[in-house]
Formats: structure tokens, sequence, C-alpha cells
């Protein structure tokens, strides 16, 4: 497996809105220079490149695997959350964290070693 170094990039809430559940106002202050390896090097996934009445929508998907371990050495955090970005500086392409999967692959050797970052 061959990783590259990515830029992970928490999001922290200013003003969140109670009624609705979601944040009205929020940040990126820092950005974490961590290593992932990218699953499906056949380019982004996705449904592409959409021209709608609003313009141009780019739908690109990409899926990140990371060590746990090496996250929370990383990051001090205990695993990547929804709505965090990562920057990819190879593609220049920046990256909203839409899921994140922590029981693949299924406890081997009874233990999650790793996260699958879903990205778009």
């Amino acid at each position: 497996m061959h990783g590259m170094d990515v830029f992970y990039i928490p999001r922290t809430l200013i003003k969140e809105d109670p009624l609705l559940d979601e944040d009205v106002l929020s940040k990126f202050e820092v950005a974490y220079e961590i290593e992932m390896y990218i699953k499906g090097t056949e380019g982004f996934g996705g449904e592409g490149d959409l021209v709608s009445k609003f313009g141009l929508d780019v739908r690109d998907e990409v899926i990140f695997t990371v060590h746990k371990d090496r996250f929370e050495l990383a990051t001090t955090k205990p695993k990547p959350l929804e709505g965090d970005l990562i920057f990819l500086p190879m593609s220049k392409g920046l990256f909203e964290i839409k899921f994140v999967e922590h029981e693949q692959p299924f406890y081997q050797a009874g233990k999650n070693y790793s996260f699958d970052i879903t990205c778009e």
C-alpha cells in the first residue's frame, strides 16, 4: 500500500441552531498533515460533473483509509467527524467528509485498525 500526505482540517462550530440541529456558522482554523491511503486508484468516483440550472455541480467522491492510532496521534481526536475537510495537495482538491466507516474490515483479529472516510 502506498499512502500520501493529506491535510485533515477539523470544523469548529461557532453558532448552532438548536431548532434545526445544524451549524449556522463554523470555521476551519487548523490543518493536520497525515498520511492516508486512497481507495480506488482509477480516479474519483461519484456522479462526476453535472450541469444543472444553477451551474456546474461537481460530485467527485473519494474514499480515504487512515490507521486509527496514527489519526489519534496526529490530531488528538478519537475519530474524524462528518463535516470536516480533507485537502488533497496532489489534485488541489478540497473534500468534505460525508461518512466515516469504523467497522471495515470487520474486527480482523478482534480489533478495528482503520477508518474508511468517504468524502465528496
